[in-house]
């Protein structure tokens, strides 16, 4: 199928695409060596534009609680050892994007990273996943940039990838994708506020029929892209938005590991029938990504 930039594009009927598994393993990625050494995206620096500064100790533990949230709700969790001279390593979403098949298979495409300092990431991406039996898929040289899990966010279910573009990833790894499996639907969405620089900071499936969204993250397109595909879509406030409620994970349809501090999705949260986990990712939050930026599901 064509990638679907407008609702007018797709036929909106969920039924008729084909199942697929959800992912319920991550891989996290071991923060030791996590640092801000430049600045790739406009959370990284602080109001003067320094670059923000992390306390290491502090991260380990919001890391560890992440890990511990994971595994109290029965997700199976998947470490890669620290590698120094990688600040960026425990990003795990965006060195490779795990694809689960319609025949029951999974297959993993590797990233080409936007920034120079993350391309050595996705070498130990291939290697655990190497080391896993699952085969890999590397892109042709026409795709400049594609970061993963970043900008493809998967829903959850069905085979259909809600596909961001912007700094971080182009339109030709959507085609590459479209190319290779002509019955993937591809959502496309173009990122037009650069606080909101990765899809998964803006969008968030908590089922098949239910998702968290910013609403100015998207143009008016992807605003109806939106709703072709979820039923119930919810908004978040643009001051929790900013608090990267976006940013948040729902590995089995019921618990939303999330940053902490936003009560108003939690509240509607609960509502609705999840369970909201609220956790504090200030450390890592300083370098733009919270909870989905962690993991990768696979």
């Amino acid at each position: 199928m064509p990638i679907a930039n407008e609702a007018m594009q797709w036929s909106g009927s969920l039924s008729q695409i084909p199942k697929v598994q959800i992912l319920n393993r991550v891989l996290l990625g071991n923060p030791t060596h996590f640092s801000i050494e430049e600045a790739i995206n406009v959370h990284m620096e602080d109001e003067s534009g320094e670059l923000n500064s992390v306390d290491s100790s502090l991260a380990m533990e919001q890391w560890n609680n992440l890990k511990k949230a994971y595994r109290d709700i029965g997700t199976e969790v998947h470490e890669l050892s620290p590698v120094p001279g990688l600040p960026g390593y425990c990003f795990t979403a965006n060195p490779s994007l795990v694809l689960p098949l319609p025949d029951g298979n999974r297959i993993v495409w590797l990233s080409k990273m936007a920034h120079s300092s993350r391309f050595k990431e996705v070498e130990h991406h291939a290697s655990f996943f190497r080391s896993q039996n699952l085969p890999l898929k590397e892109f042709p040289e026409t795709v400049d940039r594609f970061e993963g899990c970043g900008d493809g966010i998967l829903h959850p279910g069905r085979f259909l990838i809600h596909a961001g573009t912007g700094s971080r990833s182009s339109i030709r790894g959507w085609e590459t994708l479209s190319a290779e499996y002509p019955d993937l639907q591809i959502l496309h969405y173009t990122l037009q506020d650069s606080r909101f620089y990765h899809l998964d900071t803006a969008l968030a499936p908590l089922n098949e029929n239910t998702a968290l969204f910013v609403p100015s993250a998207f143009d008016p397109s992807g605003q109806e892209l939106l709703a072709s595909a979820f039923e119930n879509l919810i908004p978040i406030p643009i001051e929790e938005a900013l608090h990267f409620a976006g940013n948040a994970h729902c590995p089995d349809g019921k618990h939303v590991l999330l940053q902490k501090g936003n009560p108003k999705i939690e509240s509607i949260l609960l509502r609705k029938g999840f369970h909201p986990i609220p956790l504090e990712t200030s450390e890592f939050r300083k370098s733009g990504g919270s909870v989905f930026c962690l993991k990768m599901a696979w």
